[in-house]
């Protein structure tokens, strides 16, 4: 199974999105150092981008501030919404965008790069003045999607930075908070009165070890990051393949959870149209209007890679896919410790083609993150 894309594939693949990389993002796909397994290096050695990415790191704390600050949560969206739209975007501004307060200072040059990225007059910009890359006004660096809005730039370590220094609140290997999910930008482009909104969680681990909810589960914490701003799953469609008391899994998990989730006790397979390859199951269920989050992390390299492929390569899969989360197991320094040693068989590839493969992704239309 090859770890990038052929050259065949990408021709036969029509770029469907005009996705802008980060300045980061774009220099790493450029020096492409596959001799490199260090996740760390760029944060570490003089270079270019080390300041400027420090400072990054500085207002990516900015913003997961911001985002904790925020206690209730919002209605979903949907109901929210009038038939003909009309309220689309005082709905999303209330309830979905992620607000900081008003910088006076912040005027032509923040205007300037909302034009830029956003394809937006001053004018409309203006209007906006709440929307997320106010956060990131300093550096810029933040990709952008069309369909999904400002994202985080696919840079080394491929997880939180944090992991490069030790320092954070959280735990940096368990940090999610690299993540950057632009919702007021997905209510306003992605999401209508009549989608339905999927979580397809492939490797579904919610903490069975207690009788205890662990909100420090990170597929827990990713669905209550959508819930908290207007996005409840319909489904939750959960594969397991270890064996566990289904009480048991519905006793542990939020009670919002436990309607839309469907326990599937089984493993996935890799085999294209498959009953038992999840992504069969979205083909022949749901479409474009719908909103499908998809989450991968079996740790078991010989169904992963090929359900990666086929994410990768299937048309059909990059137009009804909206996001999708992927632990790649590619060769890194700082990851031997937990994934075992280059060449042990836990891990192929490199950084620079992981990140190539993911860039790729994200210029088909789906926003792809890297997972924990």
């Amino acid at each position: 199974i090859d770890i990038g894309l052929p050259e065949e594939k990408k021709r036969a693949l029509k770029e469907v999105s005009k996705y802008v990389p980060a300045k980061a993002e774009q220099h790493v796909i450029d020096i492409r150092n596959n001799d490199s397994h260090s996740g760390c290096a760029i944060w570490k050695e003089d270079s270019q981008f080390k300041e400027e990415l420090w400072a990054w790191r500085r207002e990516l704390e900015s913003y997961t501030a911001a985002m904790r600050e925020k206690t209730e949560v919002s209605p979903d969206l949907r109901t929210l919404f009038e038939n003909d739209m009309s309220n689309r975007e005082e709905v999303c501004r209330k309830h979905a965008d992620v607000h900081i307060p008003n910088d006076p200072q912040a005027t032509t040059e923040v205007l300037e790069t909302k034009q830029a990225l956003r394809g937006l007059s001053q004018k409309e910009s203006e209007s906006q003045s709440n929307i997320m890359e106010d956060f990131f006004s300093g550096t810029k660096q933040l990709s952008y999607l069309p369909n999904q809005g400002f994202m985080e730039p696919l840079i080394p370590p491929l997880r939180h930075p944090d992991m490069c220094d030790g320092e954070g609140t959280d735990t940096p290997l368990g940090n999610l908070s690299f993540q950057i999910t632009d919702i007021g930008h997905i209510c306003r482009n992605s999401l209508s009165k009549t989608s339905r909104t999927v979580f397809v969680d492939m490797g579904a681990t919610y903490n069975f070890n207690s009788d205890q909810i662990d909100y420090n589960s990170p597929a827990i914490r990713k669905i209550e990051e959508y819930r908290k701003y207007g996005i409840y799953f319909d489904h939750i469609y959960a594969y397991e393949i270890r064996q566990w008391d289904t009480e048991r899994v519905y006793n542990t998990i939020p009670s919002h959870m436990q309607g839309p989730l469907h326990w599937i006790n089984a493993g996935v397979t890799g085999e294209a149209g498959h009953m038992n390859n999840p992504f069969t199951m979205l083909k022949e269920n749901f479409d474009s209007d719908d909103f499908i989050v998809v989450k991968l992390d079996i740790d078991t390299p010989s169904v992963e890679r090929p359900l990666f492929q086929q994410m990768l390569t299937d048309p059909e899969l990059h137009e009804i896919v909206d996001v999708f989360y992927f632990e790649h197991h590619v060769m890194i320094d700082e990851m031997q410790p937990f994934w075992g040693a280059h060449g042990a068989g836990a891990t192929i590839g490199t950084i620079s083609e992981s990140i190539d493969v993911f860039h790729w992704l994200r210029k088909q239309g789906v926003a792809a993150h890297y997972w924990i």
